[in-house]
């Protein structure tokens, strides 16, 4: 019984910290969607070409997609004519990094991996999608299959288009979808991270890790084994990784499980194989696999050449000081939310299963 008092105190500190932060992501979140038209973004990405795919990995850096969302979004991309390179490159920097995830990662962690973050995503994503260009097989754009569009791709036509709502209304609708929508397709991963957040601060006693595989190159390769064929969104990941390191783990093992977690797990792989064939998950994979190791190497190169030291919050490290009332309102606002989230989940599913 005290064991689960204290996973569950623990993973209520770790909350505390993030979710003013990750509310505030989620907010910006709402804003990307009700004022970056979907129609510009598949105008940007439609040739293959550098250009394509700079900014299909510069536009998935900030999105608020996790791979589950990202994989719809990225097939009404290339229905719509958007290249394979750019589509690739924009389902690798998506659900890496976005506004929610990296304000986690400044709460619960230091500066250095708050940058690092999405500049590996966009380093990573951006060659995926050169590779791509470059030895991927070309194939046609599939066919539109209808009007479905799991992300709210369709832009609609004629009057439609002419009936654009004003700025409230758009961003109303933003803000139902970031408080709304993706918390119904992420409460229950987000609960689950904090709450193996709270596990792994009860359960390992300081430096574990660090005693049992000390070196750093093995923490890397371990995490990104462990990391690649589980689903763990962005968001959800960053209390993780802040434990980890708070036990002993090097930052650069920490930033390779948030790069090679949340862009791959077998559900998301099997779509994109539909829609850009074997080689180009192929291509999609050992990038990620690749520079996720790197940027691991490098980032712990970095921390050791400037003599820097790994930082993350207090709760992850297990020491608590004073009342936050503003962390206490955020995490009670953001449990109710992740709350209403799985309510609307299981009415939309039980809608499905009498239709």
């Amino acid at each position: 019984m005290s064991f689960l008092f204290h996973v569950i105190a623990s993973s209520w500190e770790l909350l505390r910290d993030a979710a003013p932060y990750m509310l505030a992501g989620f907010f910006l979140a709402g804003a990307v969607r009700a004022f970056v038209p979907t129609g510009a973004v598949v105008k940007l990405l439609g040739k293959a070409n550098v250009r394509s795919v700079f900014w299909a990995a510069a536009i998935g850096v900030p999105l608020p997609l996790c791979s589950c969302g990202v994989v719809p979004m990225a097939a009404a991309l290339r229905r719509e004519g958007a290249g394979k390179g750019a589509v690739t490159s924009f389902v690798i920097s998506t659900p890496e990094s976005g506004a929610d995830s990296i304000l986690a990662t400044y709460a619960l962690m230091d500066l250095p991996m708050t940058l690092a973050r999405p500049v590996l995503a966009f380093v990573t994503a951006f060659v995926a999608g050169i590779a791509e260009v470059l030895f991927g097989r070309p194939s046609a754009t599939p066919a539109a299959e209808g009007d479905a569009c799991a992300c709210g791709c369709d832009e609609g036509d004629g009057e439609e288009k002419r009936r654009s709502p004003g700025i409230a209304r758009r961003l109303a609708a933003g803000l139902n979808y970031a408080f709304g929508e993706m918390f119904e397709d992420m409460a229950a991963y987000l609960l689950v991270g904090f709450l193996a957040a709270g596990v792994l601060a009860a359960l390992v006693p300081p430096a574990f890790v660090a005693e049992r595989l000390s070196s750093h190159t093995l923490q890397i390769v371990a995490l990104v084994i462990f990391g690649a064929p589980i689903y763990v969104c962005a968001t959800a990941a960053t209390p993780i990784a802040a434990v980890l390191v708070a036990k002993g783990v090097s930052p650069g093992a920490a930033l390779a499980f948030l790069i090679a977690g949340p862009a791959t797990n077998a559900a998301s792989l099997a779509v994109l194989t539909k829609y850009l064939g074997r080689r180009s998950v192929a291509i999609y994979l050992v990038t990620i696999v690749i520079f996720a190791i790197g940027g691991g190497i490098t980032l712990n190169a970095v921390y050791d050449g400037f003599g820097l030291t790994a930082e993350v919050a207090a709760a992850a490290a297990a020491r608590t000081e004073g009342f936050d009332y503003l962390g206490t309102l955020a995490a009670a606002a953001f449990l109710l939310l992740c709350l209403n989230g799985l309510r609307l989940k299981l009415r939309n599913r039980g809608r499905e299963e009498t239709e």
